[in-house]
């Protein structure tokens, strides 16, 4: 009977390591690091339309803040937070799925032309940036001001 026990025992154990495993892994976001002092300048040329691309900036106390860049349909380029207003606390942020921005959270997805509207109380938090050319220049200080978020 002792013996069944510690099978029973052993075999939760195992389940609930490879589900934090999988957790882990399925909420981990690869984004490419970018390094500025006042400004981060990022070229448009690998960002085609319907499509976008996760970065992050490491601030002094070595946190790594994340937000998207995108490129709608429409060839307007959109910058946010990889976090939103209701679903941040959980710290998942956003995968890009077909063309799509989709919350790990909720679900929600969101067309690149559509990123910075939201649905419901799932709003991803908008970063302002400046197009100069075929780049886009974001301040240090705007992507400092969302270290909350993560």
């Amino acid at each position: 009977m002792a013996m069944r026990w510690r099978y029973v025992i052993l075999t939760f154990a195992a389940i609930v390591l490879i589900g934090g495993a999988w957790t882990f892994v399925a909420a981990r976001t690869d984004c490419a690091a970018v390094t500025g002092t006042d400004f981060v300048t990022l070229s448009l040329a690998r960002l085609a339309r319907g499509d976008a691309r996760i970065f992050c900036y490491t601030d002094d106390a070595g946190r790594r803040l994340r937000f998207v860049l995108a490129r709608g349909q429409d060839g307007q380029v959109r910058s946010v937070f990889d976090a939103c207003r209701q679903c941040f606390t959980y710290h998942r942020g956003f995968k890009i799925d077909h063309g799509d921005l989709v919350c790990r959270v909720c679900g929600n997805r969101y067309p690149m032309n559509q990123i910075t509207q939201g649905k419901a109380s799932c709003v991803p938090v908008s970063l302002v940036h400046e197009q100069v050319g075929d780049s886009v220049r974001i301040r240090v200080p705007d992507i400092k001001s969302g270290k909350a978020l993560f």
